[in-house]
């Protein structure tokens, strides 16, 4: 099973809590990529989002990691085993320039939308008002899902 993740959920990796993922959460989801009954692919284009919200997170927590420690979490999410990084297609960006036609404004969520749609592929995340918005538009949400059902989808 394809699942492409929001940046939520890689943010653990660099020691930000996550307001509903668990370390036991964070752990089902390990299990089930070392069991190979998952595969967890990350879009490219994530990083602008992440470095912004690790660099927040610093600030209000007057945390700063090392330049070695950031880097050794950095390449974390390179590790093959764990991750597979992969860049939208022509198709899934005039997907997700529809949606920002159709009012929806966060373009790392259109994007990651719109290629979990051509690539086929459930989308993990977190963020019930992009749910909310598909569904008040009629667009499908069968392949959005967050890490609680993951667990229901795997038997």
């Amino acid at each position: 099973m394809k699942i492409l993740v929001d940046t939520t959920y890689l943010l653990p990796v660099f020691g930000i809590e996550v307001d509903g993922l668990t370390d036991e959460d964070l752990l089902k989801i390990r299990e089930l990529v070392l069991k190979a009954k998952i595969k967890l692919y990350c879009l490219s284009i994530i990083w602008i989002e992440l470095i912004g919200k690790i660099y927040k997170a610093s600030l209000e927590h007057r945390v700063r990691l090392s330049n070695s420690e950031l880097m050794y979490r950095i390449k974390s999410l390179f590790n093959p085993k764990y991750y597979k990084w992969i860049n939208p297609s022509p198709k899934s960006i005039l997907i997700a320039y529809k949606l920002r036609v159709m009012g929806h404004k966060d373009l790392i969520d259109n994007l990651l939308y719109a290629t979990s749609i051509t690539r086929k592929m459930y989308l993990m995340t977190m963020d019930k008002e992009f749910k909310r918005f598909l569904e008040s538009r009629k667009i499908s949400t069968e392949n959005v899902i967050d890490h609680k059902e993951l667990s229901n989808l795997i038997p």
